[in-house]
């Protein structure tokens, strides 16, 4: 099982409440399939997890900044991935659509 947060950060974005709620994310694959935990202390209770955003966001300086934004849903799942922290609530992630960027490909054109 690979750790997608070894180095980089993750984050889930979604409605709750009619405002945007946005939080760290621990994000593993789990077999064929992500697995996203979340810290239940920081989990609203009214969250409902149809419509969220996943970012996977890496590099430490601007020339190698990259990122993956996932749109998709979270399914509550009951037990952990294995060797995951049980301290968490975790979900599988169900992607709907995706874009990737990595800012040093990308190129300034000039009108001439």
């Amino acid at each position: 099982m690979a750790d997608l947060e070894r180095r980089g950060r993750a984050a889930v974005a979604f409605a709750c409440a009619g405002r945007v709620e946005v939080l760290p994310a621990r994000v593993v694959r789990n077999g064929d399939d992500l697995a996203v935990g979340l810290r239940a202390r920081f989990v609203p209770a009214d969250a409902v997890f149809d419509r969220i955003t996943l970012i996977l966001d890496d590099g430490t300086f601007w020339f190698e900044l990259r990122a993956v934004n996932q749109r998709g849903r979270l399914d509550p799942i009951t037990t952990p991935p294995p060797g995951m922290s049980e301290q968490l609530r975790w979900f599988a992630f169900h992607p709907t659509r995706a874009s990737a960027w990595d800012y040093s490909t990308l190129h300034e054109e000039h009108d001439e």
